[in-house]
């Protein structure tokens, strides 16, 4: 096993995460989106669970999408994929599908992405695509901007409703969180160095498999132009070499 893979990982969490990897590495080399952005995100928001659902909103599958977010991206950017929901039940019924869930995350990531970066004037990190999830982009801006600004400012302050949300990461114990005990905060449990968060819809821990693995790092290539058999063989590879990683 790879030093850089967490030396205890039990085979129902390698096999969660195999189940989906092969819609997230699709999806990753449809869209050019950094695999390691969608991973993450999908091990921090489900724990690699499509069927998760939140107790407190409506946010649901794989990636956690609400309502809104969710059918707007699919209004976005479905017909191009193929994905054509008759009903509005049905539409957000795809949510639960991990190849649609990951291929509707990957586009959003993508807008953020380029919301982000013409904003900032600089390239964006996958764990800043993973803020700009869990914020949203205008959120993740805002965060960011003032992060560069003021890192010392509490971050509750910043932004109470998401800290009202999210207590966990805006405060320690009754002591609110700075903007840059934050970013470290979000940026050690995205890159998986340290003790994952618990699940929004489960109040369970995730296992942490570490962004820069180099079994899918070395086994991605995040090539849009990439044919459906290429994308079929890369995700099945992957798969299959995290699995013999973990001794799964």
């Amino acid at each position: 096993m790879p030093a850089s893979l967490p030396a205890q990982l039990s085979r129902a969490a390698a096999n969660s995460a195999a189940q989906v990897l092969p819609a997230l590495s699709q999806a990753a080399a449809r869209t050019g989106i950094d695999f390691s952005a969608l991973f993450n995100t999908a091990r921090l928001e489900s724990g690699f669970n499509p069927e998760a659902k939140a107790r407190t909103s409506s946010a649901t599958g794989l990636f956690q999408f609400i309502d809104s977010t969710w059918l707007s991206t699919l209004a976005k950017h479905g017909t191009r994929h193929g994905i054509t929901p008759g009903t509005r039940t049905e539409a957000l019924a795809l949510r639960k599908n991990p190849e649609i869930a990951s291929l509707m995350a990957a586009e959003h990531m993508a807008e953020n992405k380029a919301s982000l970066e013409a904003r900032l004037g600089r390239e964006t990190s996958p764990a800043e695509l993973y803020l700009a999830h869990f914020l949203g982009s205008g959120g993740a801006l805002k965060f960011l901007s003032n992060l560069a600004a003021n890192p010392a400012q509490a971050a509750a302050s910043l932004m109470p409703a998401a800290a009202r949300a999210n207590r966990a990461i805006f405060f320690s114990g009754q002591t609110p969180r700075s903007l840059a005990d934050v970013q470290r905060l979000l940026e050690t449990r995205f890159t998986g160095t340290s003790a994952p968060p618990a699940s929004a819809a489960t109040g369970t821990p995730h296992p942490v498999i570490p962004a820069q693995s180099e079994t899918y790092q070395a086994n991605h290539s995040a090539n849009p132009n990439q044919n459906p058999a290429t994308q079929a063989r890369l995700a099945a590879q992957t798969a299959y070499l995290l699995l013999a990683d973990l001794g799964a």
